[in-house]
């Protein structure tokens, strides 16, 4: 195993530093609505917009990533994504009504949603195929920590300064990560490329939007055939068919979908998708249970939240190890077993049961998720060369993102339903054992791949 040049360290380094502002700032905000909805005078259904607007802004913009990438380059695309999310955090934070800070939530989502995507396409032309897992593994521990965080963060800074602060905290980090973007970043300038498909631009953009809008409707009505849920959501589905339809039948469309076509990618893409659902949407019934039933303040469920965190940090790094070594598909299914494990006895959660119980159960999940998460993503791009990275990394965004606001929505259905967090989490295991098809099934497609190398490999002379 060779050995990774300090200089993709640094690289990695600059670019998590915007990835984890766009990340932390999905869960941030949760916190926060009730004061928010006080401080601006508004009710809690007007107030939602403000994470609404952010999820919409990512769905629409993301799918442009590829080709931007191509048109500028990744290193000015990623430092103008800092400055558009940056810019939208003060704007955040200067908001004197609702309907501004809307506003200023679609600028920060605009950026944000090419921060993460962008990023990743960086490391990965400069990790190489060969060290992919283990700089995924190291650098990805932030990115797979401030879901997790953003609770905790954004109670803190509520209690201690005011709800701008949750905003305004996104300048310092914006200016030093733009700073040493600059100087860090290798130069990739883009090239005259292919013109941007409009028609796919507007079927994929609007698709994604409407189907994340009908699915975050739910948490305010826990049915999915009320119109304001089935309307957009079916809308959404149809335009996304004829956008597959499209962009199978052009040239260079807005993402290329004939990734899907190689068995590996598609595996892990299923597996990223699937780890999605149950890792992101699982976030949301923990801090559910004990602010709603135990009826701790914000800073308590986020510290009681933190086994999970740390249960990342301790195995992150020997994921990426073990996946440059074992292939993503064997370690993915090694930590979707641990988490469907450590997520079953919360089948049995009661009104009175045990802190120290439930923080158990979840450290070994997020001892779990750290072998499920990184893994599964490395596995789909080591597949990739690097002339189709950025639409690779803009697609397994997408997957995760949409991943996360279908299992947000069906979680929340099902709690809705049957008043029972118990049930719930019966149903996140569940969900998670269907996952463990597609990483089984990567696993044995990265198996057969080997096998057909090795003789290849056995047969070239030595030099």
């Amino acid at each position: 195993m060779s050995t990774v040049d300090p200089r993709v360290w640094r690289i990695g380094t600059v670019t998590v530093l915007g990835t984890v502002m766009s990340v932390l700032d999905t869960t941030i905000v949760n916190v926060a609505l009730e004061p928010l909805a006080r401080a601006l005078h508004s009710d809690l259904s007007s107030i939602s917009w403000v994470v609404t607007a952010y999820l919409l802004a990512i769905a629409g913009i993301s799918p442009i990533a590829g080709w931007a990438s191509r048109r500028v380059g990744t290193r000015t695309l990623y430092l103008l994504s800092l400055v558009l999310f940056t810019v939208g955090s003060l704007a955040c934070g200067l908001a004197w009504d609702t309907s501004s800070l809307v506003i200023a939530r679609v600028l920060q989502g605009a950026g944000g949603a090419l921060l993460m995507p962008v990023g990743q396409s960086i490391i990965m032309k400069a990790a190489g195929r060969e060290n992919l897992g283990r700089v995924m593994g190291t650098l990805g521990v932030p990115t797979v920590l401030a879901p997790v965080v953003g609770p905790t963060l954004g109670g803190l800074l509520l209690e201690t300064f005011s709800w701008r602060a949750i905003f305004l905290i996104n300048i310092p980090i914006g200016v030093l990560a733009f700073t040493l973007a600059l100087r860090m970043l290798p130069h990739d300038d883009g090239h005259p490329t292919y013109r941007l498909d409009l028609a796919g631009l507007v079927l994929g953009s609007a698709g994604l939007s409407l189907v994340t809008y009908g699915l975050s409707e739910v948490a305010a009505d826990p049915s999915f055939l009320r119109p304001g849920v089935l309307g957009p959501v079916v809308a959404g589905g149809l335009m996304l068919v004829v956008f597959v339809r499209h962009a199978l039948g052009r040239d260079h469309p807005l993402l290329d979908l004939r990734l899907f076509g190689d068995r590996t990618y598609s595996l892990a893409s299923t597996g990223v998708f699937l780890n999605g659902a149950t890792s992101l949407g699982g976030l949301i019934l923990l801090p559910l249970y004990l602010q709603g039933v135990r009826h701790e303040s914000a800073t308590t469920t986020g510290l009681l939240v933190a086994p999970t965190a740390i249960g990342v940090v301790v195995l992150m790094r020997l994921s990426g190890r073990l996946t440059d070594r074992y292939g993503g598909g064997r370690v993915a299914t090694l930590g979707t077993v641990l988490v469907a494990i450590a997520t079953l006895p919360l089948a049995w959660i009661a009104d009175d049961s045990s802190y120290w119980f439930i923080t158990t159960a979840m450290f070994f999940r997020g001892l779990g998720t750290a072998l499920a998460g990184m893994p599964l993503m490395a596995a789909a791009l080591v597949t990739i060369n690097n002339a189709k990275a950025s639409d690779a990394t803009a697609q397994l965004f997408v997957l995760q993102r949409v991943g996360g606001s279908l299992g947000t929505a069906l979680f929340v259905v099902v709690l809705q339903r049957t008043a029972s967090f118990g049930t719930t989490y019966a149903v996140v295991v569940a969900l998670t054992a269907l996952s463990l098809v597609a990483t089984v099934a990567l696993a044995a497609s990265e198996k057969r791949t080997r096998t057909a190398l090795d003789p290849v490999l056995l047969a070239e002379p030595a030099v």
